[in-house]
């Protein structure tokens, strides 16, 4: 049963995008992906998705940020619901998230710390999708 709502995931994981596409379709959500800063933004404004599901560190430790500040400055991209997910804890020991809250400074709905569990990623794309169900 497909819930009609439509997730851009960018990341440059190929075997990310594989198990969280299934994950999400599975879910019933329309999925769409890019395996890279410049055709995530170009696909977000292209064709604007409900929610994008957004990696931080891709090409660049900070492609996620460059890609966000793009999508934050484009009429039809600027409104959307921006889910970040990262290994950059994992990775490096810094934590963006504070007591696994988004800090004010990042425009993100939600932030996820990788490793991820799917079902656990679906569960928050239901709630920043506003169905909880």
């Amino acid at each position: 049963m497909s819930t009609g709502k439509r997730i851009l995931l960018i990341d440059d994981d190929v075997d990310f995008l594989a198990v969280t596409s299934l994950a999400l379709e599975n879910a019933g959500f329309v999925v769409d992906t890019a395996d890279g800063p410049a055709l995530g933004v170009e696909k977000a404004r292209a064709n604007p998705p409900d929610l994008i599901l957004l990696d931080l560190m891709m090409d660049e430790p900070h492609s996620g940020f460059a890609v966000l500040g793009e999508l934050r400055h484009h009429p039809e991209a600027a409104k959307i619901p921006v889910i970040m997910i990262t290994a950059v804890t994992t990775e490096t020991g810094f934590r963006i998230d504070r007591d696994e809250q988004v800090p004010p400074w990042l425009e993100v709905t939600d932030f996820i710390n990788k490793p991820v569990d799917p079902s656990v990623l679906v569960e928050h794309v239901k709630t920043a999708l506003g169905n909880k169900d």
